[in-house]
């Protein structure tokens, strides 16, 4: 059985705000994995994402990073809804954006349902700062899914020292080749990073309600993501 709630949270600056919460109804479970969000705040695919996970025997939790800009963010992929979503990403403060995923990790850590390990797992948006997360927080793993400005930052990659998975998508428009060459490049010299593209994929593949989904892709990039998980977090 999955247990679901949403709690509330508290950054290092007191600023407050809602995680959703997804876990095993067994203790104590596997690690606990903070999963950042993609443009559209936490909507169906972030929950659904978060039992999947649980389902797994993971604590799961998505902490709502446009709180800080408004309540309760759920969008939809088209129309106003992603023109809206363009403009939350914008107006995103990446330096708090990094205190409200500690809260999250440290909520994960002191948790009873989990084993103290926790790792940041994100897409898009999240996907870009799982790695921000890697290298300004005591996350013990990260899992990027095609993320997002990765190649403008290159020089986090000097300051993570913990386990990074990345998926690529072959013909994401946010990350070319030359950007996907820059980032394996950045990250050679940490032995514990795997680098996976997925053929014919593009952006945002492992969302099933976007006309990207690719549902093979999206399988095998789950089932590394999971080994990956397990090794690091159980």
């Amino acid at each position: 059985m999955i247990l679901t709630s949403t709690v509330r949270l508290a950054a290092g600056d007191g600023h407050t705000f809602p995680a959703y919460s997804a876990g095993p109804d067994t203790r104590p479970g596997r690690g606990g994995i903070v999963l950042l969000h993609e443009i559209f705040g936490i909507n169906r695919y972030m929950r659904t994402m978060a039992e999947i996970f649980a389902a797994q025997g993971f604590q799961a939790l998505v902490p709502d990073l446009f709180a800080r800009q408004e309540a309760d963010v759920e969008l939809d992929y088209a129309g106003e809804n992603f023109t809206h979503a363009i403009e939350l990403r914008d107006n995103l403060d990446l330096s708090t954006a990094v205190l409200d995923i500690s809260a999250a990790i440290q909520w994960l850590r002191r948790s009873e349902w989990g084993n103290g390990r926790v790792g940041a797992l994100g897409y898009c948006l999240g996907g870009g700062l799982a790695i921000l997360a890697a290298a300004n927080t005591d996350v013990d793993t990260a899992v990027s899914y095609y993320g997002v400005g990765v190649q403008d930052r290159l020089d986090l990659a000097e300051q993570i020292d913990v386990p990074v998975q990345f998926h690529f998508a072959e013909n994401d428009h946010y990350c070319p080749p030359e950007a996907r060459t820059a980032i394996t490049e950045a990250f050679a010299e940490n032995p514990e990073v795997e680098f996976y593209r997925y053929p014919g994929a593009d952006h945002a593949f492992a969302t099933f309600e976007r006309d990207t989904f690719d549902s093979a892709a999206t399988d095998l990039a789950f089932e590394r993501t999971l080994l990956h998980l397990q090794r690091w977090l159980d």
